[in-house]
């Protein structure tokens, strides 16, 4: 009687590959980070660094904004965003369309960690993607963001 053929879906050894591949990765991403940021003395948490960054991305961005587009509780990014503002990194200005929001915006000095941050940063994405062909890389990237994707879509 002929052994019915394996697949990723009925080898339980291999089932977990693509979940424990990525923990590895973010993990060893977050890691070399930290000590990346430490080399360069850098003492903020990566969550304020992130935090950060999506000001960066969308200037003018309100703190509901950052919560929603993370999945973060609003609670916890306004706690970093009191931080970055005690820090002197980012100021808060009236909304023009919405009193009850404020926008979110880096300040000169914000702007100078973040210049050090992006160094950083592209010496570590460097030297993970040490040896990976272009094309390897545009792979993972489309694959792992249709894996996030499958994992956030409403068709749980």
């Amino acid at each position: 009687m002929s052994k019915p053929m394996e697949t990723p879906e009925t080898n339980l050894a291999n089932a977990h590959v693509p979940g424990e591949t990525l923990h590895r990765l973010v993990h060893a991403f977050k890691r070399a980070m930290r000590e990346g940021l430490q080399d360069a003395d850098m003492p903020l948490p990566i969550s304020q660094m992130r935090t950060l960054k999506w000001i960066i991305k969308s200037p003018g961005v309100t703190a509901q904004q950052i919560a929603t587009r993370t999945g973060q509780d609003k609670g916890r990014i306004t706690r970093l965003i009191k931080e970055l503002e005690e820090n002197g990194l980012i100021e808060r200005r009236p909304h023009p369309e919405d009193g009850r929001s404020q926008t979110l915006h880096l300040t000169p000095k914000g702007d100078a960690l973040m210049e050090e941050y992006r160094a950083v940063e592209a010496k570590i994405r460097t030297r993970m993607a040490n040896g990976l062909s272009q094309k390897q890389i545009t792979d993972f990237n489309e694959i792992a963001s249709l894996m996030a994707d499958n994992l956030e879509s409403e068709n749980r």
